[in-house]
């Protein structure tokens, strides 16, 4: 059921993406300046120039032999590096703003140019294999395995595809090198986003490698007329190596490129959602009701985000460790709390201040044990800025006991912002999601009589008050995905909390109990 969003409140959030729009154009950092992408592209095309080249440094340069076909490399690669720009341009314009990603598809495509020069010099100079066998030795697929994994499949087609042309200006223009490119590009930027555990990783090479091959015999097929057979079958096999030879060295480069480049791919993620880490551990022996509500939030979390087509993953770890602040001061937090609430000899003030304190606390022990950054970033926003409502209006009611108590006519106002979390709001669709789905899940369990209709409800006043409070603000989810959000929500709710039939009771067992003789054991 959707309500009208109030004209006041479409008004600041237009006037909100103006001043921000307006900050970021005018706070842009330096190194994000379209100098430095167009730094970056140079110096891209100046070493793979010099890499192809690399046998003819320094002395055979001064011969228009080498001189001449070399300024046509060096041509054809300048115009292919600009088309690749473009299409980045069309596809991925935000690239162009953040400058660690064009660094990224450099550095990736000049190992993808070191490591295939490395190989022919070493398959052709010392072992002896023919031109036309070890051209396919060389990685076809590394680039865009890298690209895909790190970012997504639009960056490996543009890297991968680059990486094409290179490949076959090395190999001498040879035209099944690059439909070889082309196809370890397309088939890599399809099989490989999202993948989840390396051996997904090796076993989506042999597909792209079997690919491959289909190329070799097609573009090779007038040899079986000469009887070349065992040119073509040696093609083959050195498609399988550049296969495998592109996931093995893309999976042993990948954890370098998350540390540096600070992403974190499914592939880490994945190793995150083992329970064992030694912060859930803690969690589970310190905090157990905190601990039983993160993976209850997990759970309503990834399902939600799996609806609107979100990372469910990301969104699954990053709920596991959301609430990891709690440890400090487990005893506080109601889910915790087996006996008399400390809060009841607190003033609200202080209350609040320990509430809010365990997300800076989470921040601390996220650092200490290297969580991803998209971890640190939910356990920075899940909260927002949102008002802890129930210490505010305990401090509300204590301030008017003491004004009518005193009869002063001094109406000191309560400042709201006291009572909030320091944020920031949600950034991402994950974020929100565990936003929404940690009140939720806490709301839930308050609940007196527990219905579909109840639930649906709760869910749908709670994400209202977030857009109404602008939690949800920075947060790219649009309100049809919230829609399906809040579905999702309840039917994970009402499946958690469905109701159970009455076991009968074993009437015969019963009777034998009572017939029992003290000291004999029933039925005897």
């Amino acid at each position: 059921m959707k309500q009208p969003v109030s004209k006041l409140r479409a008004k600041k959030s237009k006037s909100r993406e103006k001043q921000a729009s307006k900050a970021a154009s005018e706070k842009r950092p330096v190194l994000e300046g379209p100098a430095i992408s167009m730094l970056v592209a140079v110096i891209l095309w100046l070493s793979t120039v010099v890499i192809i080249a690399m046998e003819s440094f320094p002395m055979n340069l001064r011969t228009p032999e080498v001189l001449l076909p070399l300024s046509g490399d060096a041509v054809l690669l300048l115009v292919t590096l600009c088309m690749t720009g473009l299409f980045i341009t069309i596809l991925r314009p935000a690239y162009l703003k953040r400058n660690s990603r064009l660094v990224l598809l450099a550095v990736a495509s000049l190992i993808s140019t070191l490591v295939a020069k490395g190989i022919l010099i070493v398959a052709i100079t010392l072992l002896g294999i023919p031109h036309d066998v070890a051209v396919f030795f060389v990685p076809f697929a590394l680039t865009a395995i890298i690209a895909t994994i790190l970012l997504d499949g639009a960056a490996g087609i543009a890297a991968g595809s680059w990486m094409a042309v290179v490949l076959s200006i090395m190999a001498g223009y040879r035209f099944p090198i690059l439909i070889c490119g082309i196809i370890g590009t397309v088939m890599s930027a399809a099989l490989m986003q999202g993948v989840r555990s390396r051996s997904k990783v090796m076993k989506r090479a042999l597909i792209i490698a079997v690919a491959q091959i289909t190329c070799v015999f097609a573009a090779t097929v007038e040899q079986w007329q000469h009887q070349e057979v065992s040119v073509v079958l040696h093609q083959a096999g050195a498609c399988i190596f550049s296969g495998f030879a592109s996931a093995i060295v893309a999976l042993l480069i990948l954890p370098l490129f998350e540390r540096i480049f600070n992403i974190t791919t499914d592939i880490s993620l994945l190793e995150l959602s083992d329970l064992s880490h030694p912060l859930l551990q803690r969690l589970a022996i310190e905090a157990p009701g905190t601990y039983h509500h993160s993976l209850l939030v997990a759970n309503l979390a990834s399902a939600a985000a799996e609806a609107i087509g979100a990372n469910s993953l990301v969104t699954r770890v990053c709920a596991y460790f959301h609430d990891v602040g709690k440890l400090t001061k487990p005893e506080f937090f109601v889910e915790n709390q087996r006996r008399d609430n400390p809060h009841d000899e607190l003033p609200p003030s202080m209350s609040t201040l320990i509430i809010t304190s365990h997300v800076k606390e989470g921040l601390s022990m996220a650092a200490r044990h290297k969580l991803p950054n998209a971890v640190v970033k939910v356990i920075h926003e899940h909260h927002g800025n949102s008002l802890l409502s129930c210490f505010h209006h305990k401090a509300k009611n204590q301030l008017e006991f003491e004004l009518d108590r005193s009869n002063s006519g001094n109406k000191n106002r309560l400042n709201e912002g006291d009572f909030r979390y320091q944020g920031p709001r949600p950034s991402t669709k994950e974020s929100g999601i565990i936003c929404i789905a940690d009140s939720v899940e806490a709301a839930s369990r308050a609940l007196e009589k527990v219905t579909a209709t109840h639930l649906e409800n709760l869910v749908t006043e709670i994400m209202m008050r977030k857009i109404d409070d602008g939690q949800l603000d920075d947060c790219p989810l649009t309100f049809e995905e919230l829609t399906s959000v809040r579905k999702s929500l309840v039917f994970s709710l009402t499946s958690m909390h469905h109701g159970r039939v009455p076991y009968p009771n074993d009437e015969d067992n019963s009777d034998q109990q009572t017939k029992a003789t003290p000291g004999k054991p029933a039925g005897r």
